[in-house]
């Protein structure tokens, strides 16, 4: 449902009362459990029946390739709609099963994170193990692990910029990929054979002193959410950062 189906949708029901919204819910889901409990059992959050539908957010699901509905959100967001993009993605595992991945909930969103325009994004993990962030600056590669994640990884390459991003510290190395996809035992474990998809980095170069990600907002007037594993950037995002990195003297061989 595109944005403008959310605010049709919104017209609609905006005015209803909690009695209106219990007996609608019940009605669409087949349950006999009221909106309310369903509210608390999913949220975690208890809600007086006369509070309901008092101050309204719109959050519209969608497909991260869909940048338009995305860019949609955000222009609505800037006009003063507080509408929210809740962001899924659907890869394809091994087996020929279907993955499903969902962003944790945000305001704010990067429309084109998913658009492969040849720069990327990947965070190191240094967050969930040291090692992995050593691993890939020490050998020069992009690497993810574990489903959905590590297929992330398919999404490079020949040539494309991939800027390795240290959580807290930022942009800490930079290379070209190979375009050769590469699996791995993680950390060498046979028991978790093909855990990890790299790729690895041509012309590598750490950077020093890293690029924050205050100064990363600043040179590509894009609030990026760092937190995700890996997301493109456009392409005249990626060349400011890269071509900044170059000028200031911050690329080591």
């Amino acid at each position: 449902m595109g944005v403008d189906g959310v605010i049709w949708h919104g017209q609609i029901y905006g005015s209803s009362q909690y009695g209106d919204l219990n007996a609608l819910y019940q009605k669409t889901s087949g349950q006999t459990q009221s909106l309310q409990a369903a509210h608390r059992a999913k949220f975690d959050v208890e809600i007086r029946e006369e509070d309901f539908n008092r101050k309204q957010v719109f959050v519209v699901m969608t497909n991260g390739l869909d940048y338009r509905t995305r860019a949609a959100i955000q222009y609505w967001r800037a006009a003063g709609l507080d509408v929210r993009p809740w962001v899924y993605r659907v890869y394809r595992g091994s087996a020929e099963e279907l993955l499903l991945e969902i962003s944790a909930f945000r305001v704010h969103d990067n429309p084109y994170e998913d658009i492969a325009e040849g720069y990327y994004v990947l965070n190191t993990n240094i967050r969930n193990d040291q090692r992995d962030h050593e691993d890939m600056l020490r050998n020069g590669k992009a690497a993810a692990y574990y489903d959905p994640w590590k297929f992330k990884i398919e999404r490079l390459a020949k040539g494309d910029v991939v800027f390795l991003y240290q959580s807290g510290t930022g942009i800490v190395a930079l290379g070209e990929a190979n375009g050769k996809l590469q699996k791995a035992a993680y950390h060498g474990n046979t028991e978790q054979a093909g855990e990890e998809y790299f790729m690895k980095l041509q012309r590598f170069q750490r950077v020093a002193p890293p690029l924050t990600a205050a100064e990363i907002k600043e040179l590509t007037g894009v609030n990026y959410v760092f937190r995700s594993t890996m997301f493109g950037l456009d392409a005249e995002s990626g060349k400011k950062i890269r071509k900044s990195l170059h000028d200031n003297g911050r690329l080591q061989g």
